[in-house]
């Protein structure tokens, strides 16, 4: 028998670098609702605190007491995704490495992403007074405007009174690049040319700055947030995830599902910056 075409095969423990997507929006956002999530189309209840009436008073005056409202908002578990995947024996066999522990970790990082991108298109339901530039009209940022039009989204949120705590913007890496060769976030951040976890780049302007290569242009406009935490509520759970062994082959299996709903409750905790600088 002719064994000169035979070609041996090598598995290596060694794994071939895979470079994933920044996400960092799961951190960013209110998660204090989450509770128990147990099926798609669970329903969250938000609690919200109406205004106070404040008065004048005078001695001996008869006191005008206001009637409460306890407002309920709901956060509706909308989203599920899942996953699936089966290893061969044969492929197990001869591997060195835990392929199904591998892939399940993979499958954690793509379910990452899928949530740092649906956070991401919540500009959508910033308040219409909060956006900067226009899809028409983005504005077009340089390493010498981009620190006045931050601050410029830290003064829409101060004009609608949210907290100088907490705040985080959100950008792309291509203003990122802007951004430290800006003089001023030169200044202002401490940390030089480290990066450090989660697209943290340093503070600018009162915002923690962070860099998601998940914020993708539309229609070639990039919508930069300027954001705090109670923007954008989320809740979310891992449902299920499940090692079975089908029936019909030599396999092992893992399925997963994954369910999550997030919704803006307070549209002015946010800014918006829409660029063509992409």
């Amino acid at each position: 028998m002719a064994v000169s075409n035979f070609i041996p095969e090598v598995w290596s423990q060694k794994l071939l670098k895979i470079f994933d997507n920044n996400a960092v929006m799961a951190n960013l956002v209110n998660r204090d609702y989450e509770g128990d999530i147990q099926s798609a189309g669970d329903v969250v209840k938000v609690r919200t605190f109406g205004d106070v009436t404040i008065s004048d008073y005078t001695r001996d005056m008869t006191l005008s007491f206001q009637a409460l409202t306890d407002p309920m908002q709901e956060l509706t578990i909308d989203q599920q995704k899942y996953f699936a995947f089966k290893v061969d024996d044969l492929d197990k066999a001869q591997a060195n490495v835990d392929i199904l522990e591998g892939y399940t970790k993979r499958a954690a990082i793509g379910i990452r992403n899928v949530i740092d991108s649906h956070l991401l298109a919540h500009y959508t339901d910033a308040d219409a007074g909060n956006v900067i530039g226009t899809d028409v009209s983005p504005i077009a940022l340089t390493s010498s405007n981009i620190y006045g039009y931050i601050a410029d989204m830290g003064e829409l949120l101060d004009g609608n009174s949210i907290p100088s705590e907490d705040r985080n913007l959100v950008i792309t890496p291509k203003i990122k690049t802007l951004l430290l060769k800006s003089d001023e976030f030169t200044r202002a951040s401490s940390l030089g040319d480290q990066v450090v976890q989660n697209g943290y780049i340093g503070n600018v302007a009162g915002f923690s700055v962070h860099v998601s290569t998940n914020l993708s242009p539309v229609s070639g406009v990039a919508n930069l947030m300027a954001f705090t935490p109670d923007f954008v509520s989320l809740a979310s759970q891992v449902n299920n995830i499940e090692h079975v062994r089908p029936y019909d082959m030599f396999a092992d299996a893992v399925k997963g599902l994954y369910m999550y709903g997030s919704k803006a409750f307070h549209p002015t905790a946010c800014a918006v910056l829409k660029t063509d600088t992409v």
